[in-house]
Formats: structure tokens, sequence, C-alpha cells
């Protein structure tokens, strides 16, 4: 439940006269519904009217607003259909023009000699003056006023300003007066107004200075949404460090068992990761650390021998992954050690049949399985661990902030690994991994060639299959991803059966098909056929983006590249290059692209760093995009804009640090107010973790 002071703010706009279900659902897409989400909701740009008494050249291609009296009107009848009626103002003439206007109602509003205001842009024909479509008309004596600056809003299909004015006015009657959270040394030190004149400010500029601060006001609310932000994180870390758990013991025999086994040498930086990731486990305090790691850095590894430090301790170890595809990869490489170890592996996933699920099942709650692999099937309350102690969540970008704290709320005697392919940039790591340690891999294992990226238009297609043919000469193989699964008429893109078939007239029995919409057995045999160079082409959807590892793979081929992202472009050409191989990724593009998406090839070609193509991805894309929030449901801001305000969450951070050093249960009046603030931007659930067990 809201706060009573808050109560106000929750009502919903379908409460306004003449704002229906239908409305609301406009809005919910592009707001939300409550009066909350509406004074929020931020204009994008302002109109700025002058006020006249005369016509004059200085005006023209200016929105004015001006008085006259009617003189005459005229219609037309045949097309285009127009209606004009001509002011006197000050012995000039001034035409207002409509096309296709309802007839009845220009001629009930544009009367013979009555005075009307009206507002408009000047412009002219000829010698003559005119008006076309203005944007208010009101009788000369009415009591209501055209506004010199007006705030326009961002909007969707099927809303329109005027609807969108009504819900903020009525939404800003609603807001209550709130007492300061911010230290007053901040607010001087920014100039900024209180939250309520800042809302004011912007959605009802009175004069130019209003118009002029428009980013101190705007600043001003960013950084309540990224201090409301950063309290929830350090409140969330100090919930989840609140049990105590039993300390494990440095048993290594398992452990130096696999480094003997294994053909590659461990990076220092894995190293250096391993030993905190073993203290971790080894202290009293749960475990969450987020393992970031660019492509081919070797985050699979890590995750096996964190699970092991557990096993040799008598405990279970679960590696959690967002696709099918991903965790049989995962399985697969586990179940190669399962033997020699002298341990129990087992694959859980939602497409294994009921009767081996259900003995899967029964042998994780007895403890026959050591390390279970799969994906949410794994977290289903019908899958009982007999004691598990780690739970590694592979491509932790699929999981918000409050997903993985009911998830550790799930399991509460559980450590947890977080690992993520895609690197995410400093300023995310704050708003959304803050209640987490974070670790990153950087090196990548000796003898990895740098992957060549090459941009290549769709006209050229005919010399990608010759370095096919080229590449399947020397025994290598290639992957070839495309965006769709079948032809789209609305799309101009290739689709991926269309395209295995296309590939297949070229090289017979040499094309294997992957993508979401097969079957688990499908799919297997097509990436069996595939690992095993039986038939050395893969075409796929974006399905292969993480997991699979084909070090016998050379080429990778994106078609229609400029319709991903940029950090998905860096996942999917790091499918190749896992070997000793040199190899190449070619970018198929179609010559009719933006500058957005011609900057990402750039990028591409330009560096195989995922770490400054995340920095550029986060500026190209926004944080919706990157952290996949705008598909999965996360966090996404109403105000704060990651790339334009960042120093000031750099400030919250610090701001919220010492106010939960000083004060971790909010209490007092200040604590009040800060519960407030935390309500204000919906990050309320983590004020049930104060005083919680």
């Amino acid at each position: 439940m809201p706060l009573k002071i808050l109560e106000p703010l929750y009502k919903k706009i379908d409460t306004i006269n003449g704002f229906g279900p239908h409305t609301a659902n406009k809005f919910e897409k592009l707001c939300g519904v409550r009066y909350l989400d509406i004074i929020f909701h931020l204009p994008n740009s302002l109109i700025k009217r002058i006020l006249i008494e005369d016509l004059h050249d200085l005006y023209l291609f200016k929105r004015i607003i001006i008085k006259g009296e009617i003189k005459k009107t005229w219609s037309s009848y045949k097309k285009p259909k127009i209606s004009i009626a001509t002011l006197e103002v000050n012995n000039q003439h001034l035409d207002i023009i409509y096309f296709n206007v309802n007839k009845p109602w220009f001629h009930k509003n544009f009367v013979k000699e009555h005075e009307i205001i009206i507002s408009g842009e000047l412009s002219k024909k000829g010698n003559k003056w005119q008006i076309i479509h203005p944007d208010y008309v009101y009788e000369g004596n009415s009591n209501l006023n055209i506004p010199i600056y007006e705030t326009l809003y961002p909007l969707t299909s099927g809303l329109t300003h005027k609807k969108i004015k009504k819900a903020i006015i009525e939404s800003h009657k609603a807001l209550p007066n709130f007492n300061e959270w911010i230290n007053i040394e901040l607010l001087k030190q920014n100039n900024w107004n209180t939250l309520n004149e800042s809302l004011h400010k912007l959605h009802f500029p009175n004069n130019i200075k209003d118009t002029n601060n428009t980013n101190i006001y705007r600043e001003r609310i960013a950084y309540d949404e990224a201090l409301a932000r950063q309290l929830a994180l350090n409140l969330i870390r100090k919930y989840k460090y609140k049990s105590i758990q039993k300390s494990l013991n440095y048993n290594s025999k398992l452990k130096n068992k696999l480094i003997k086994k294994l053909p590659f040498q461990l990076t220092k930086d894995q190293n250096l990761v391993l030993v905190k990731i073993y203290k971790d486990l080894s202290s009293q305090e749960r475990m969450f650390r987020l393992l970031q790691g660019d492509v081919g850095s070797g985050k699979t590894i890590v995750a096996f021998f964190a699970i092991l430090h557990v096993v040799e301790n008598g405990y279970q170890g679960a590696l959690m992954t967002p696709t099918e595809i991903l965790a049989y990869q995962h399985y697969k490489f586990f179940k190669k050690f399962e033997d020699y170890l002298n341990i129990k592996i087992c694959l859980l996933t939602s497409k294994i049949n009921k009767e081996n699920k259900n003995n899967i099942i029964n042998d994780i709650k007895n403890g026959k399985v050591n390390i279970v692999i799969g994906t949410h099937a794994i977290i289903q309350s019908n899958v009982i661990f007999k004691n598990l102690r780690l739970a590694i969540i592979d491509e932790q970008h699929k999981f918000g902030v409050y997903q993985r704290l009911e998830l550790s709320k799930k399991s509460p005697n559980t450590d947890f690994l977080v690992m993520t392919a895609t690197p995410i940039p400093r300023t995310l790591v704050l708003t959304d991994y803050g209640d987490m340690d974070i670790s990153i891999l950087y090196s990548k294992p000796k003898d990895r060639p740098i992957i060549k990226t090459i941009s290549v238009s769709i006209p050229r297609i005919k010399e990608v299959i010759n370095a096919i043919e080229r590449a399947i000469k020397k025994n290598n193989q290639i992957f070839w991803v495309c965006p769709l699964v079948k032809d789209s008429e609305s799309l101009d893109l290739a689709a991926a059966e269309t395209r295995a078939k296309y590939l297949e007239k070229y090289f017979p029995n040499k094309v294997s098909l992957v993508h979401g919409q097969m079957n688990a057995n499908e799919k297997e045999k097509s990436l069996s056929e595939f690992s095993n160079n039986e038939k050395p082409i893969l075409v796929a959807t974006t399905v292969i983006e993480v997991g699979i590892d084909i070090p016998n793979a050379t080429i990778m081929i994106i078609e229609h590249a400029e319709r991903f992202g940029l950090a998905q472009l860096h996942q999917l050409r790091g499918r190749v290059g896992r070997g000793t191989k040199e190899s190449i990724c070619i970018l198929l593009y179609n010559q009719n692209i933006g500058n957005i998406a011609r900057e990402r090839l750039s990028v591409m070609r330009e560096t195989n760093d995922g770490f400054i193509i995340s920095e550029k991805d986060l500026k190209l894309r926004g944080a919706g995009e990157v952290l996949g929030t705008k598909q999965s449901g996360g966090q996404n801001f109403k105000v704060l804009d990651i790339n334009m305000h960042e120093h000031l969450i750099h400030i919250a951070n610090k701001e919220a640090k010492l106010i939960i050093n000083k004060n971790p249960d909010l209490s007092g009046k200040l604590g009040e107010n800060l519960k407030i603030l935390l309500y204000l931007f919906d990050q309320d659930k983590a004020i049930k973790l104060i005083n919680s067990g």
C-alpha cells in the first residue's frame, strides 16, 4: 500500500471525465495510468507565442496571438474543400484558412462582425496575410487565455496534446507538498528548486526564466530518481548480506584434478576472480557477485571451478541459463569430466519428457545429483534441492534487480554468482548492479586470434558464397545468422529457412538450420551435425548468440547486420575465433541504412573490445535496449537519462551510502521523507526489507 500522503497520486486517469478504458490503454503504453506516472511524463519541446497588435514581416513564420473582427467567411463545396474567414486587424486583413474542416463547426465559430482571439503560425501568400489551421480560436470576450508558453509532450498513436495536457493538469492538482530529502548544500550547489517547484515550472512555464532553466529543473528530478535507485540498491545489498552462512573448507582435491585434465592453463584474470569467489564462498556472508567477461574470456570454466568448490564441501551447485541451447552447451562441456571427477551432473529443461524429469527431480531432492544445469525449470516450485549452496545465473542481463531479489528469497541459504558475456557500461553497473560485488575478466586465453571484421553490401552476396567455398575446402566451419525465421512481407529481411534453402543449392547436404521455433530434438540434431562438422554451415537466428563453442568455426556472416544492436553483433562475432585459426566476421548490410546503423558497422570494424563497444552501444541505443529491460520488463527510468546524468548517478551513489550507513532503517523525519522518495519512483519494494529477517 502507498503512503497516505501519496494516495492522491495513485488514482488512475480513467477517473477523469472523458477518459475511458481506451484512453487509459493509450496512456499505459506511453507512460502509465496513475497520476504518479503522468506527473513525471515531462515535456520534450515548447511553443513560444508572441502577442501582437499589427501584422508585420518581422513576425513571419512565428506563432502569434492576435485579436480581430470577422469581416467575411467563405467555403468551397468542390475539392479541395476550403473554408476561409477574413479578419480585420487594425485596417489590415488576415485570412484564416482550413482544409477539409467540418463546415457547421466553422460557421458556428466564425460569425461575421464577431471579435475573436486567434493563435497560429503567420505566413504570407503574395500580399495576403494568412494563418492555416490555427491552434486556438476564442471569442474576443472569452475568459480563456491562450498561453504564451505551451509545453508539448511525447505522444503515442491515438493520443493528442489536448488529452495529455488535461491529464497533466489533473495530476498536478493531486501533487502534495513534500518536505525536502536532499541536503541543503547540494541544493544550493546545483541551484535546484524543490521537487514541486521543478515539476510546476517544467509543465507550466510562466516566463523566459522558466524556459531557460528547463535543464536545471529536469536535473533536480533526475537526481531524485538516481537517489531513489541508489537507496534501494543499498537496502537490498544490506538485506541480502544479512543471513549467516556456514563457512566452507578450502578442499581442492577435485579442483586440482580438473586443472591437470584441462588442455589449457587458466588466465591470470580467471585465477584472480576464482580467489575472490572461493573467499566469498568460504565466508559466513552470502555471495552476490557479478562476473563480467567479454566473449571468449572463459567464464564457463570459472563457473565450473566455483561449483566444484561447494561440491567438495558436500553441497550442490546449479547453473541456470536463459535458453535450452546454452544449457545444453554447458551440460555437454561439464559432462566430459563427470566420470573423471566421479560426480553426478544432470540437465533439467522444460522439454525433457515427464518420466525423465521426475527421476531427475527426485535425484536432486535426494542429493544424488551434485550439479544441475538447466533453464528456468531449475527454480520451479517442484524442484527441491537437498543442499543447494551455489546458484550461477548465466546471461545476467535477462534478470532485473528485483527478480534477483526474489530468487535470493527462494534460496535463503544459497550463494549467487551471476555472469554476463555482455560487458556492462560503468554507469549501468551503478544503476543496476549496485547490490552486488563485481568481478571482470579482461584477458582472453593465449593464442586466440583477433577476429577481422568487414562489411559487405547485400548485392555482393556472391563474393560471400565464394569465401564460404574457400573455407569449406580448408575444412573450416561457417555461421550464417538471419534476423527472422520466416520471410516477412512487411520487412525486407532474409529469413533463416529461406537462406538455408538458398545455400543448399550451392552446398548440397552441408547446411544445418537452428532457430527458436524448432523443438529440442531438432535443435540438438542440427547442432550435433554442425559440431561434428558433418554439415559445415549452420544457418541460425540469434538463438546461437551465446553458448555455442565451435573452435573450428572461422566465418561468421550476419545478414542485415544494420538491424542488430552493437552488443548483439559483438556477441555473434564471438562465436568464431575460439580456436587458433584466423577468423572473419562479415556484416551483410542493406545499402539504404541510416547514420546510426552505419556508425554501428563502423564501430564493429574498428574494435574487438566488448567494453568499448558496450559504452558506444549505451550512447547509441540507451540503457533499456542495452540491458534488455525494454523487452524483459526490467528497470526503465522515468526522468533519469543514463548518458546525460551520469554525474548525478555518482553523486547519488555516495549520498545513498552515507544515508544507509548512518540511518539503515530510514527512521526519523529524514527517513520518512526518503521513504516517500522511494515510493515516488517505484523503488518501494526495498522498503519492505527494512527490519525483515
